[in-house]
């Protein structure tokens, strides 16, 4: 007779909880990190653009390179080109939004790994647990035991149902952070499109 807990403990338990963990990591991370507050902060929003309208162009500078937000990297390579034409700054913009997009989408090609791997890794757990169930059957005269048989079917089958969970769990949250970020790059793009006319018309020197 076989232990039936080793069949989901051994083959596949501990790569689905190492799974599990990663992507609540993420998820974590992702929530701390897509805040309007982090992409958008108002107070340097408010300094970089007051700095701009009195001229002082270093002190927006300064405050750019400073900045750990995505935002910054935006304002800064408008800023650094801005006495260069108008096509020049917006090619600049548009490198300077690739990286910053790719902050916002940071840690959730893991997610989405995990996603494809979670339930790959469910469903190898199943095939080794029923291989496993169906060779440590017990016989009696020469007749399988159908309760012992139907005992390890059942728990080799948690890990498909396990696997499952965290591949559901983590695909909503990968579009959930995924549209968010779309939604920033799109405020970035806007914002950025107000600080070229701005400065444009200005002509800030």
């Amino acid at each position: 007779m076989f232990n039936q807990s080793e069949l989901l403990t051994e083959f596949f338990l501990y790569p689905l909880i190492l799974c599990s963990v990663i992507a609540l990591a993420i998820i974590i991370e992702r929530f701390y990190s897509l805040r309007k507050s982090k992409i958008f902060p108002e107070e340097f929003l408010i300094d970089v653009e007051k700095s701009l309208k009195d001229g002082d162009i270093e002190k927006a500078k300064g405050m750019c390179i400073t900045a750990k937000t995505p935002i910054a990297k935006i304002y800064l390579s408008i800023i650094e080109n801005y006495k260069n034409s108008i096509d020049t700054i917006k090619l600049e913009v548009e490198e300077s939004g690739r990286r910053a997009y790719l902050d916002l989408e940071k840690n959730l090609e893991g997610l989405s790994a995990i996603t494809t791997i979670a339930p790959l890794l469910g469903l190898l757990g199943t095939v080794v647990g029923m291989i496993k169930a169906l060779s440590a059957v017990s016989y009696h005269n020469g007749i399988a035991n159908p309760h012992l048989l139907a005992l390890g079917i059942s728990e080799a089958l948690y890990s498909t149902a396990l696997g499952l969970i965290i591949a559901i769990v983590s695909f909503l949250f990968f579009k959930y952070f995924a549209s968010k970020a779309f939604n920033f790059g799109a405020a970035m793009e806007d914002t950025a499109s107000r600080v070229i006319s701005f400065m444009n018309i200005k002509d800030v020197k």
